[in-house]
């Protein structure tokens, strides 16, 4: 069976670059693309502790975002007593659809990724989110990751963190103790005892943002904020575990009990939740999700349109009747498609025509932000609208008359409202300053559009960021007003009531978001919604509310029991609410513990002052330098074989720029025999959408080849056990150029050159047949074949749309067509058609579908030099490894059932069927602690063509097949496949087991 050896450069260098252009490797990776849509044009501005890398366009941004990152700095250097070791990269996107396009990070970024901090260079990268309030929070939760990751290398690694501990404490560093998100998670936690008893369940359970926040919030507030520096200083205590013992003198269990004890103490004299809340809630049961975000309520209330991931699989759009609380229509996905790569579902909504028969909703779409309009009945295909001047596209409005749609847009750092004309697709831009205006929505008699804004409460002298307050701008002559509700409390998501005298929005002056009314025509103010978890998404200023323009009726979303549920409010009653001028309702708790020390980190969050430079900045050209990234993992290995005891070891580099457009990788090989020596040189650059790249390799491989056949020693019947070693170095140097088509599709060419010197080494046993007794043994070594120079260019079309479960793909399609002609010593073209899907046709069951073709053509395409492919692989056909095979000597004269699955062509097919273990019982997408998916399956095959030990004229077709079942577990990260398998063809019969480690086709 063929066995190559091949080296391995880090997983981050281009995954088509690995396997070289026209390899025909069945086992190529496929993978979504990194599509770099826009030309960035980097510089970098140098402050004192940050090189900062914008582009132009988003330099007024960048300079702002230059000045918070130095005010973090002054902070954390206090708290903690360390100032970074070097210069901070600091890389700045101007929104979030273009940062999803950054190199520096491997892998698609969702629009849920605010930013990152990797810890190999200690590089941040992030986008401006659409409030610089929000900008700035994230930036300094990335910049606390800078400090722990500074103070690891000089203080201890921590590497065995769990990660609640990790990015729990940028949290609390980065905004105190009055993280309201954290504590109105913990309040719902503690008033439906979801609180576990063990510290290990609960970092399994929650979040690590919350539980990490509020847990080191109740450190900080019961031993001081002295505690985190001293953790991270405490290297020689080890474990995250002995640190805490170490510096504070208790046991972690005990930690974790304390700090539920105190939750429970905090909140449980809470205001009660309205019991009525369950019966009001949309949708109800498992099937529902738990997250259902950004409401949309028809005009005549009947029906809603909203995100969940009810599915399991994606963020989806979703059309529900609110009467029934049925879910009719799944309106759009993201999953199994390259249409979108984002329904920006986490800080937007869609809005409904006035008629409702359309509804308008944003989205990214081959990295362009855009406006989607559709039939909502299915009857007339979408019109999508893309805005390539803009960055990110959120919560659109349909105006009373059905011709524009006016919406919010973030643009180089800065978000403003913009109007779209959709007779004239005349864009136009209605606010343009670096204050954040969000949230617009049409007055019912047009005139007017409400929205919300900072730009009563920040100074963007100093950069003090206040809570957002309820505006209106008259949308003839574009002046704007404030319109004051409840003062020093957050406003957002501002809805016009049918008659346009009153405005309902969501605000929290006592700690909790609900929903509230204000009368234009009084100024009173009056709650509507009274739930003790809140009335919120997933971020900020996420849209959690939407009132019906025909009918007295309301929807939004409440946190409640653990999950984000829908709740419906009908009749103008329940739309009028209480005035809270007469109501006396108690300010809920913070984080516990109630009482702390006074808070260094609070002290100096409320020092909002952010100088700026004394002089000016210095701005610099984008160093295109290469520097160490990462070093490969190091492998030693020794023992023994048909050549004697070897030894090999190998080793690799990885270098790249700042920004990871640029990357060279090299690797190596050596042993203590010439034919172990590999080299590998590889360079690849993605700093345009187009990817191109150079490799250089010397490559050994090794195959080997059993056979048996009958023979006559010295007059006595004896079998001849042979083991053929067909060895091959391969000097070669090729290019390669590739082109995402988006982010599923792409087209790979490559050129090479290529030097090929061969070896054979046939090692033989011979025995008798009648006590097995060893006869006679020998070892033979020639060149096998004359050495071949060969040119070859190829040509390949991949697609990758699945989606994976926790050990294999289980909904989607993979495909690779992939053709390479050779020209040189041999004359050949080699085929490889693999075709993949995925189908889930009720949950949690995948069938699971596979045709590959390998196949070599042309004038030599026999040639013994190419390597046969081998029919009774696992990656073909289970059930038919060379132990499998049964051959009787006595009875046949030449063994040769191995030599019958080579060839140089074969047709394979696959099927499988795929579940989750656990979500059997539920019908559900579910996985334990430790996920396991069963499987069933059928493989068949055929081969043909003769192998290199069959003389010229042999020639023959084998066809085979198996079923068989088994189970794949994902043991941390690691695929392990167990199975047992049924051979059903002759010479392998009957059940064989086969362990693997591999993810499922």
């Amino acid at each position: 069976m063929a066995q190559v050896r091949r080296l391995a450069l880090p997983a981050v260098v281009s995954l088509f670059l690995l396997t070289g252009p026209g390899s025909g490797d069945v086992n190529a990776q496929f993978g979504r693309n990194k599509v770099e849509y826009v030309d960035f044009d980097f510089k970098v501005l140098d402050t004192e502790h940050f090189a900062v890398y914008y582009y132009s366009s988003e330099e007024t941004s960048a300079r702002l975002a230059a000045r918070l990152a130095e005010r973090w700095h002054a902070r954390f250097s206090r708290v903690l007593g360390h100032s970074l070791s070097s210069r901070q990269p600091l890389i700045l996107y101007g929104s979030q659809p273009e940062f999803a396009q950054t190199n520096v990070v491997a892998g698609l970024l969702g629009e849920g990724i605010g930013g990152v901090t990797e810890s190999a260079r200690r590089r941040i990268v992030l986008p401006f989110a659409p409030t610089l309030a929000e900008t700035d929070q994230v930036l300094g939760h990335e910049i606390a990751h800078a400090f722990q990751f500074d103070m690891a290398r000089g203080f201890g690694g921590m590497t065995a963190w769990p990660l609640w501990a990790v990015e729990g404490m940028a949290q609390y560093l980065s905004l105190g103790d009055d993280d309201r998100d954290a504590a109105i998670w913990l309040r719902d936690a503690v008033k439906f005892d979801l609180l576990p008893k063990r510290a290990s369940q609960a970092a399994r359970a929650f979040s690590p943002y919350r539980y990490g926040s509020a847990m080191w919030a109740y450190l900080a507030g019961r031993f001081g904020d002295r505690v985190i520096s001293e953790i991270l200083r405490a290297a020689k205590a080890g474990t995250l575990d002995k640190r805490i013992r170490q510096v504070t003198g208790v046991e972690m269990e005990q930690l974790f009990a304390d700090w539920r004890a105190a939750a429970y103490e905090t909140y449980s004299s809470q205001p009660a939740s309205n019991p009525d809340i369950d019966r009001s809630l949309l949708l109800r049961g498992s099937k529902a999700g738990r997250l259902q975000l950004g409401p949309a309520l028809s005009p005549n209330g009947r029906e809603a349109i909203f995100f969940s991931e009810r599915d399991r699989l994606s963020l989806d759009l979703f059309l529900a009747d609110t009467t029934t609380g049925v879910i009719t229509r799944k309106l759009a996905t993201t999953t199994t498609t390259a249409r979108f790569e984002s329904l920006q579902a986490i800080r937007s909504a869609g809005s409904w025509n006035p008629n409702g028969e359309r509804f308008a909703f944003a989205a990214v779409a081959h990295g362009q932000p855009a406006l989607v309009v559709l039939n909502v009945s299915g009857s007339a295909p979408e019109r999508q609208i893309k805005l390539p001047q803009l960055g990110q596209v959120l919560t659109p409005t349909w105006s009373p008359d059905g011709h524009s749609i006016a919406f919010s847009a973030v643009k180089a750092g800065a978000t403003d409202l913009y109007i779209y004309d959709l007779d004239t697709a005349r864009l136009r831009q209605l606010t343009n300053d670096h204050f954040s205006d969000l949230q617009p929505v049409w007055s019912p008699d047009g005139r007017e559009i409400a929205f919300v804004t900072d730009r009563y409460s920040t100074d963007l002298a100093t950069l003090t960021f206040g809570p957002f307050q309820v505006a209106v701008l008259d949308v003839s002559s574009g002046s704007v007003r404030a319109v004051p509700a409840i003062d020093g409390a957050r406003h957002v998501n501002p809805q016009w009531s049918e008659d346009g005298h009153s405005l309902y929005f969501i605000s929290d002056p006592r700690g909790v978001s609900n929903v509230y009314r204000l009368d234009l025509d009084s100024g009173g103010v009056y709650q509507i919604s009274d739930a003790p978890g809140g009335v919120a998404g997933l971020a900020p200023t996420s849209p959690a509310l939407s009132v019906a323009r025909k009918t007295p009726a309301m929807i939004f979303t409440v946190y409640r029991r653990g999950a984000y549920a829908l709740e419906i409010l009908r009749g103008a009653p329940r739309l009028m609410g209480e005035s809270v001028a007469n109501r006396t309702a108690p300010t809920l708790a913070g984080l516990p513990p109630a009482e702390r020390p006074e808070s260094s980190v609070k002290t100096l969050l409320k020092d909002s002052f952010a100088p700026p430079p004394a002089g000016p900045l210095q701005t610099r050209t984008y160093p295109t330098s290469l520097s160490l990234e990462s070093i490969g993992e190091p492998y030693l290995s020794s023992g023994g074989g048909p050549f004697g005891t070897f030894f090999r070891g190998g080793g690799s580099l990885l270098f790249s720029d700042v920004l990871g457009d640029r990357k060279l990788g090299m690797a190596v090989q050596i042993g203590n025999h010439l034919s172990d020596l590999g080299l590998e040189l590889q360079y690849l650059n993605r700093e345009r959408r187009w990817n191109w790249g150079a490799v250089a390799e010397v490559q050994p491989s090794i195959r080997v080849l059993p056979h048996q056949r009958l023979v006559d020693y010295e007059g006595q019947a004896a079998v001849s056990l042979e083991a053929h070693y067909f060895e091959q170095m391969q000097l070669r140097v090729g290019g390669l150029v590739a082109y995402p088509l988006n982010q599923a599709q792409r087209l790979e060419f490559g050129s090479g050159l290529r030097h090929m010197r061969y070896r054979q080494t046939v090692q033989s046993a011979v025995r008798s047949l009648q006590n097995g007794r060893l006869l006679d043994q020998s070892t033979t070594s020639d060149f096998s074949g004359a050495p071949a120079s060969v040119g070859d260019v190829s040509a390949a079309f991949v697609g990758d749309t699945a989606l994976f479960g926790a050990t294999s793909p289980i909904v989607g399609s993979r495909y690779r067509f992939e053709v390479m002609s050779a020209l040189g010593s041999m004359s050949f073209v080699r085929v490889l058609l693999d075709d993949r899907r995925y189908f889930m046709p009720a949950k949690p069951y995948t069938i699971a579908t596979r045709f590959v073709h390998v196949g070599q053509y042309g004038r030599d395409a026999e040639d013994p030099r190419l390597q046969p492919a081998f029919l009774g692989s696992r990656q073909f056909v289970r059930g038919y490894s060379w132990s499998s095979l049964r051959c009787q000597p006595a009875v046949e004269n030449d063994c040769n059932a191995f030599e019958k699955l080579l060839g140089n062509r074969l047709l394979a097919g696959n099927l499988e069927l795929r579940f989750p273990l656990m979500g059997v019982l539920s019908r559900d997408i579910h996985y334990g602690s430790v996920p396991v998916d069963g499987f069933l399956f059928t493989d068949t095959g055929l081969v043909w063509s003769r192998s290199p030990l069959e003389s010229a004229d042999a020639r023959g077709r084998s066809l085979i097949g198996s079923l068989g079942a088994g189970v794949r577990i994902n043991a941390l990260g690691f695929p392990l496949e167990f199975a047992a398998v049924r051979a059903l063809s002759a010479p392998a019969h009957g059940w064989s087991f086969d362990f693997s480690l591999r993810t499922g086709f």
